[in-house]
């Protein structure tokens, strides 16, 4: 079961505003552009285990800063630009397409950064992989990385209440989590029906139809926390933020835990949530959604939220998402925001140094994110 990521990075100057990482994109095949500016996407091979994946994460990275240092550009790992400025934007016919459709609301997904997950199919077992990523969707609040944007507080998750409740307008089919699957002809039907609706939409706002298949095909044009994608053979859980690196390891190894579990032992839907038992239960999707909308608004910091993901495997305590940090926030100037994208930008590479050392140094993969913690010393609150 082979996992690798998808990490979008904002890019800033020296001074910490917003700025094009198509510098740092020129120079470096294995990232990606995105449709805001000052953002790019770092993309790993796949690897067949954590400690590869997080080898492979640890020399991307490394690349990657020491290029943008050279362009005079840094990369930042929050979830959100967290101030009310404008965000450039690429002016692609797909992104045209895509504000022609879903309106100016649209636009609020180019405040969003996040971690895309890559997992491979397991034949046989993909409908419980679909069904167990839905019901892992709450994990998304171990990683929260912004509670902030337009700089005003928006939700304990900022990002997942931004993408899932303001994008996509007349058509939330296209970005909220979907109910648990019956089998994968059924979700591959709800993914033709769900494109279709979105093509004839566009036509009917007078898109080109050939212009538009050029642009669109149904595996990479929905966007939803969870994405069948049949051209690589994953499975693609789109919900968590980026963040530091640590974290997002250490929810990647607990995920696949869950994973290796229910490919061991099967899954059962309408149970008490519970991954330790002969077969791993799940709740039903009602009961799921209210854990999904405190996630969101509360985030870790609910005990609702907690003791959910405890009986579906994780610690909370071995995480410490960057949102919490925002707690007691209001409002953020341009000025603040400036400065905390460069502070988290200097976290961002002191971490990756962290994990580089220990790398030289021979020593096994960092197992645990306390572990990391006890190499060099990441954190700080906001003051």
């Amino acid at each position: 079961m082979q996992l690798s990521l998808e990490l979008e990075y904002w890019t800033v100057d020296t001074t910490g505003a917003l700025a094009p990482a198509q510098p740092v994109i020129e120079r470096i095949d294995a990232i990606d552009a995105e449709s805001a500016d000052p953002m790019l996407e770092v993309v790993t091979e796949p690897c067949d285990d954590v400690a590869e994946l997080q080898a492979e994460v640890t020399e991307r990275l490394c690349e990657v800063l020491a290029v943008a240092h050279e362009e005079d550009r840094r990369l930042v790992p929050l979830a959100t630009p967290l101030c009310a400025e404008s965000i450039d934007t690429s002016e692609c016919p797909r992104t045209r397409i895509q504000r022609r459709v879903l309106g100016e609301e649209f636009g609020n997904a180019t405040r969003c950064a996040g971690t895309h997950l890559h997992i491979d199919q397991i034949s046989g077992s993909e409908t419980d992989q679909l069904n167990l990523l839905t019901a892992l969707d709450p994990a998304f609040a171990l990683v929260a990385s912004s509670s902030h944007d337009r700089g005003e507080y928006v939700a304990g998750c900022a990002r997942s209440a931004i993408y899932r409740r303001g994008c996509y307008g007349d058509h939330p089919e296209l970005g909220r989590l979907w109910p648990y699957a019956g089998s994968v002809d059924e979700w591959e039907d709800r993914i033709d029906r769900t494109f279709d609706r979105f093509r004839r939409q566009a036509l009917a706002t007078d898109v080109d139809p050939a212009t538009f298949d050029d642009h669109f095909a149904p595996e990479d044009s929905l966007w939803t926390p969870i994405r069948l994608r049949e051209t690589f053979g994953t499975i693609e859980w789109r919900a968590p933020d980026v963040t530091l690196p640590v974290e997002t390891l250490q929810l990647v190894r607990d995920v696949r835990d869950a994973m290796d579990r229910v490919v061991d032992r099967g899954l059962e839907i309408g149970h008490r949530p519970g991954i330790a038992g002969e077969r791993v239960t799940i709740p039903e999707f009602d009961r799921l959604g209210r854990h999904v909308r405190t996630a969101m608004d509360s985030g870790i910091e609910s005990p609702a939220v907690g003791g959910y993901l405890e009986a579906m495997g994780f610690d909370p305590t071995d995480y410490d998402p960057v949102a919490r940090e925002f707690d007691g926030v209001t409002s953020l100037s341009t000025t603040d925001a400036e400065r905390l994208r460069l502070r988290y930008a200097d976290r961002l590479e002191r971490e990756v140094d962290a994990l580089a050392t220990e790398r030289e140094a021979g020593r096994p993969a960092v197992s645990h994110t306390k572990d990391l913690r006890r190499v060099s010393p990441l954190r700080g609150r906001i003051s």
